[in-house]
């Protein structure tokens, strides 16, 4: 490794690793702003509080690191350009692009931890978040989930009027069966639990309606179904509990029951993969427009990495909820944003002095 490699390599972890510290400092500050009156209400233990913040910590962490690549980029190669160091390189036979490279390694490294934490750590932070904050913090109510209606096959159909997210009880259930426009089958209980140690659904008080024979009663049916609690009770967080392999066979299974969850799993599937990406792309994005020196100085390149990290955002959220019904589309959305800044990147980086 050269010593210019090893000079930039430090500097960019030093600023990259302090701006993410000081920022989780900042979060978890407010957070903790936000729900002291919660904590010493419900009388959270100490100790599950410090593992609510080891989940919590890594989680954001991890999202909002290709930003703080970003910032760190634009902050110390500003640096470098307003002391002239960079002209001094460029001066010496250093070419431009030389001088980037030790800046993309770096961040396909770290795209490549993301990546990694992505698919197979953070779902895991996101459950132990999810189910502490339903604990302690938020309201415990029961019957919030009403008037579910699920498709559970091609033909098949599940509906229950209220369901108890915690008890895993539902009243009301419904499961028909709809061939050619037509109710060929339907079963109507009046009481379902979920049997976890069995892995089996128990409708109670159960009434059998069919087209080919008259109707019959049941007190007892016990049954398998390609459905869940979690599939009752799906949090806003729902997509982001499951590691890779979950989501996968998750998203194979919606796309084969139909409706609208296939869509947010796939979704969810491109935007683990394209923003991590996002740090390669950021990065050069802010090595182009921060090695050129300017009379506002860091302040000005600063404030310039602000308003593009706000742009990305904003294209971000309006490309996810304007592809976010169109099926097949929804990797449009997700990836639009990293093509347009890619773009961007590489005219800048074509048009820089060298």
């Amino acid at each position: 490794m050269k010593r210019l490699d090893t000079y930039l390599f430090r500097t960019f972890l030093i600023s990259f690793l302090g701006s993410l510290a000081l920022l989780v400092i900042i979060l978890v500050s407010i957070d903790i702003a936000e729900k002291i009156d919660e904590f010493v209400e419900r009388k959270v233990p100490l100790r599950i509080l410090f593992s609510y913040y080891q989940h919590f910590i890594p989680f954001y962490a991890n999202l909002l690191s290709p930003l703080m690549i970003f910032l760190s980029v634009l902050f110390f190669t500003a640096r470098l350009a307003q002391r002239s160091e960079l002209v001094a390189l460029l001066s010496s036979g250093v070419s431009f692009w030389r001088i980037l490279r030790p800046y993309l390694l770096i961040a396909f490294t770290f795209s490549i931890i993301s990546w990694g934490l992505q698919f197979y750590i953070t779902p895991k932070n996101v459950r132990r978040i999810e189910e502490f904050e339903y604990k302690y913090i938020k309201n415990r109510l029961y019957f919030d989930q009403r008037q579910v209606h699920i498709k559970l096959t091609t033909n098949g159909y599940f509906f229950v009027r209220a369901f108890d997210k915690f008890d895993w009880v539902g009243f009301g259930a419904h499961i028909e069966r709809i061939e050619k426009g037509r109710l060929i089958e339907r079963y109507v209980a009046e009481e379902v639990q979920w049997l976890r140690e069995r892995r089996l659904w128990r409708f109670l008080r159960v009434w059998h309606f069919s087209s080919r024979r008259p109707p019959t009663y049941q007190s007892t049916v016990d049954t398998t179904l390609p459905l869940s609690p979690e599939d009752i009770i799906r949090s806003e967080l729902y997509t982001r509990t499951m590691n890779l392999p979950e989501l996968w066979a998750e998203y194979q299974r919606q796309r084969y029951v139909g409706g609208d969850v296939a869509n947010l799993l796939e979704m969810e599937l491109h935007e683990r993969a394209a923003i991590p990406f996002a740090s390669v792309i950021l990065t050069a994005l802010g090595f182009a427009s921060a090695s050129r020196k300017r009379r506002g100085g860091v302040a000005w390149q600063i404030g310039l990495g602000l308003v593009l990290a706000f742009v990305y955002v904003f294209l971000l959220a309006i490309a996810k909820s304007t592809f976010s019904g169109l099926s097949g589309w929804a990797w449009i959305g997700i990836w639009m944003p990293n093509f347009l800044f890619a773009g961007i990147a590489l005219v800048w980086l074509i048009r820089a002095p060298k």
